[in-house]
């Protein structure tokens, strides 16, 4: 019995310790199994959630891009109504401007047809008996004063600048000097200072009746003709005002050098600027305040001195310049006064030598 038993127990493989050892190893590969299936749940829920996350950011974008649109589909549709309005207005100025057009048109008709009568009614005017009255400015030949008809003599106020230099008294310099030692009487009687007086006669005579002057001197100052009545404006209809103005102008003796700036300033600084203003010259200035003169001036000086003295011109003030002949001195005055006229929309007149004939 007993050698039985142990038979028995030496054919048992497997004992309890073996046994255990399978389960346990067993245990541990369920328990791997078990944990790893929970961190791959973990890893796929954190990638659930990352994916929400980015859907969500997507799905705002969407929102924000779909609000732009609509936006701009609005700013579109505005647009597009814009368009149209702007279309309409169109459509309706330009028929605007036919009818302002037609009606320029016969605005120009009735123009015409009222020039028409006003010549009919002045040359009635004409024909009419009027009384022997003598006019203000004595004009021997009135006929002859289209002379002047390229000098800006419109506007209400006027103002003469007339230079009273010593160069005045003769075509040439060399002439000139010559007589700046004869009397007062004979510098006077010069035939070009008594051409400067029938101008100033001549063009006073061409005044509208509704037209007030002024006129200054200049040499190496500027003054008013008249020095009592230096701040008033004359009627050239008020004849007792113009014998004064013709008196005074025969009593000028043209002396001394010019000063074209110093002019320029006192029209500058009158109460009331001037609509248009007439210089009359014979060539370029020969002094000026803002450069002192030392010794003998050239043609480059004067040009100089001509520049500095268009910066005292008052702005927006027509100048014409009736520019007498003077043979020898200054060969680039005449282009000069020319800019001055066309930049400031005036006009420049260089008579003849025989102008005018009384």
């Amino acid at each position: 019995m007993s050698s039985l038993a142990k038979r028995r127990r030496e054919t048992e493989i497997y004992s309890l310790s073996f046994l255990d050892c399978i389960c346990c190893g067993f245990g541990a590969v369920l328990l791997i199994f078990i944990i790893t299936i929970a961190r791959k749940t973990e890893v796929d829920k954190s990638d659930i959630d990352a994916a929400r996350d980015q859907l969500r950011r997507i799905e705002s974008q969407a929102t924000l891009n779909q609000a732009e649109l609509d936006r701009l589909a609005a700013m579109l549709a505005a647009a597009q109504l814009e368009l149209q309005s702007l279309s309409t207005r169109t459509t309706e100025d330009e028929a605007k401007v036919t009818d302002r057009r037609k009606q320029l048109l016969l605005m120009l008709q009735e123009i015409a047809a009222m020039q028409e009568a006003l010549a009919s009614l002045l040359g009635e005017k004409r024909d009419l008996p009027t009384e022997d009255k003598a006019p203000p400015v004595p004009i021997p030949n009135p006929d002859r004063r289209q002379y002047l008809t390229g000098v800006r003599l419109n506007g209400e106020f006027v103002v003469f600048l007339i230079r009273v230099s010593g160069s005045m008294l003769d075509d040439t310099i060399d002439g000139a000097a010559a007589r700046l030692d004869e009397p007062d009487e004979k510098k006077r009687a010069s035939l070009k200072w008594q051409r400067v007086v029938a101008a100033m006669t001549w063009m006073m005579a061409s005044l509208e009746p509704e037209t007030r002057f002024q006129i200054l001197l200049f040499n190496d100052q500027t003054s008013p003709l008249l020095p009592k009545r230096g701040d008033e404006w004359f009627n050239p209809r008020d004849q007792k005002t113009m014998a004064e103005v013709i008196t005074g102008l025969n009593q000028i003796v043209p002396r001394g050098s010019a000063n074209l700036e110093r002019a320029f300033a006192t029209v500058r600084a009158l109460p009331r600027l001037p609509d248009s203003i007439v210089l009359l010259t014979d060539g370029l200035p020969t002094g000026a305040d803002s450069l002192a003169m030392d010794g003998e001036i050239d043609e480059g000086t004067r040009v100089r001195l001509f520049e500095i003295a268009r910066k005292q011109l008052p702005p927006r003030v027509p100048v014409s310049t009736i520019l007498f002949p003077m043979l020898t001195g200054d060969p680039g005055a005449p282009g000069l006064y020319w800019e001055l006229a066309n930049a400031t929309r005036g006009a420049l007149v260089s008579p003849s030598r025989s102008w005018p004939e009384l």
